[in-house]
């Protein structure tokens, strides 16, 4: 299980849930720079979308190993937010040809020995930033469970890596009870293609004066004592062993099978554990 080769007859899929609700707008540092959450994690889910097309780049162009969707949810809705017919998954060549805006951002650059210096870049902007109303995150779970369903019963991905859903919140659902929410998480993790079931990811951004964080535990001794985290590990995948050496990088000296939550993570943590979360991708030949 989990072993599928990711190739153009076989594609995987990623599902990514942005939480779009009034709290987004609180202050956060990125790179050095402080801005809204809203904007901190619209940039690092565009400089996801620009790694997945790098990792499909070949000499021969642009290669569909991906299967991309992108929801906001807040206020009374869930939204996509990259234009998509019929399913609401774009492919990897299609995000290419996108016409969308550019924007010029100063960000922090991570050299090899741990240092870090500015880096100018120019980042395309398929995810634009909002932050308002509530927080209806078992909407988005739900819609997530539909697409990744009908992703799985396709016949062309019968043999595909399963799916992966990424759902980025920094505060709780308006929208439904914790059981509620256990089984929205439920439903997505039930759903299979022939080599596994699909994985949900759980990560939960600080907030002002929040805790310690916590990135992949290897069991509930590692959660804190608060509902919430409990709720959200709950909701969690456990990771299949593909993915330890990812986690590994990240928490060397750490217990696996690990679990696909973070909570109180640092905007700035965000993308290595979306990295993490979309690991399987090194499976491309």
């Amino acid at each position: 299980m989990y072993t599928a080769k990711i190739t153009r007859e076989h594609r995987t899929a990623f599902v990514i849930l942005c939480d779009r609700s009034g709290s987004m707008a609180e202050e956060t540092t990125l790179a050095g720079q402080t801005m809204r959450k809203a904007d901190a994690v619209a940039c690092i889910i565009n400089l996801l979308l620009g790694e997945l097309i790098n990792r499909s780049r070949r000499d021969d162009g642009i290669r569909d190993y991906f299967d991309i969707a992108v929801l906001g949810y807040g206020g009374e809705a869930v939204r996509p937010l990259l234009p998509a017919e019929g399913d609401r998954f774009v492919r990897t060549e299609e995000l290419v040809r996108m016409p969308v805006a550019t924007q010029a951002r100063h960000l922090l650059r991570t050299l090899p020995g741990g240092g870090r210096i500015p880096a100018a870049i120019v980042q395309r902007q398929w995810i634009l930033p909002e932050a308002s109303g509530s927080t209806p995150m078992c909407r988005a779970l739900d819609e997530a469970a539909a697409l990744t369903g009908s992703w799985c019963a396709a016949p062309r991905n019968r043999a595909s890596f399963p799916p992966i859903v990424l759902n980025i919140t920094d505060g709780e659902a308006s929208d439904a009870e914790p059981q509620r929410l256990l089984e929205a998480a439920e439903r997505i993790k039930s759903l299979a293609t022939g080599d596994g079931n699909a994985l949900l990811f759980n990560i939960h951004l600080a907030g002002a004066g929040c805790g310690a964080p916590l990135c992949f535990p290897g069991g509930t001794d590692e959660v804190p004592d608060l509902r919430y985290a409990r709720l959200l590990y709950d909701m969690s995948s456990p990771l299949p062993a593909c993915y330890d050496e990812a986690v590994l990088a990240a928490r060397p000296g750490a217990c696996p099978p690990f679990r696909a939550v973070g909570y109180n993570c640092p905007v700035d943590g965000l993308l290595a554990m979306l990295a993490v979360g979309t690991a399987s991708s090194s499976f491309v030949p």
